[in-house]
């Protein structure tokens, strides 16, 4: 509604929010989509939420499958995925494509893991159905023999996947811990040294239990 009191849009709709100057997120039927102020619609309502970021002026539009279509600010699908992270401080973000991590700036351009992240000592890379482990100059420091692994934390551990269990190696490719852990349940896989993530990631704790 106007001022002057003319309507634009009529009360209709289960969840109407302006992102940005004339566009409008709104819920019809249970999904989100994307009009403008006159109502001439963008994006048809079929995401099960659709967020804007105003940082890097995207729109992160989520699907049932727990993936998402990353748009552009004039409402072009420019990414497809699953979203892990989105980064406003180092300004990227993380997505589960095809089976493998992708980086991405807000501009849409794809990085590699140690672009984003050279302070790290090794990197994943998988080579025949493998997982394996390289350094900064792509020298491979742990053969390819995981059946799945994790990217290096903070603490400069990884975490390594054999035979359905998980254990970790240090910054060095050292295996610290054997794969004996049964993590199949766990939302999030994290090591530091032999101690992993409990399975509530709402709660910030390490353990040695499977």
């Amino acid at each position: 509604m106007k001022l002057t009191g003319e309507i634009l849009q009529e009360a209709k709709y289960e969840y109407l929010k302006e992102s940005k100057l004339g566009i409008l997120i709104y819920k019809e039927n249970g999904k989100y989509g994307i009009m403008n102020l006159q109502g001439e619609v963008k994006i048809e309502p079929q995401y099960t939420n659709i967020t804007y970021q105003e940082t890097a002026d995207i729109y992160i539009a989520e699907k049932e499958n727990y993936e998402a279509d990353i748009l552009d600010t004039n409402l072009v699908t420019k990414l497809s995925g699953m979203v892990v992270e989105y980064n406003t401080d180092s300004g990227y973000i993380k997505l589960l494509k095809d089976g493998e991590t992708k980086y991405y700036t807000f501009k849409f351009e794809e990085k590699q893991e140690n672009q984003i992240f050279p302070n790290r000592t090794l990197f994943i890379k998988k080579q025949n159905g493998k997982y394996g482990f390289v350094d900064k100059e792509g020298k491979v420091v742990v053969d390819y023999q995981y059946d799945d692994a994790t990217e290096q934390n903070e603490y400069g551990y990884s975490g390594i996947k054999k035979d359905g269990k998980w254990g970790s190696i240090n910054q060095n490719g050292d295996v610290v811990q054997e794969p004996v852990y049964d993590l199949e349940d766990y939302l999030l896989v994290n090591f530091i040294g032999r101690w992993h993530a409990g399975k509530d990631i709402y709660m910030n704790y390490y353990n040695q239990e499977g």
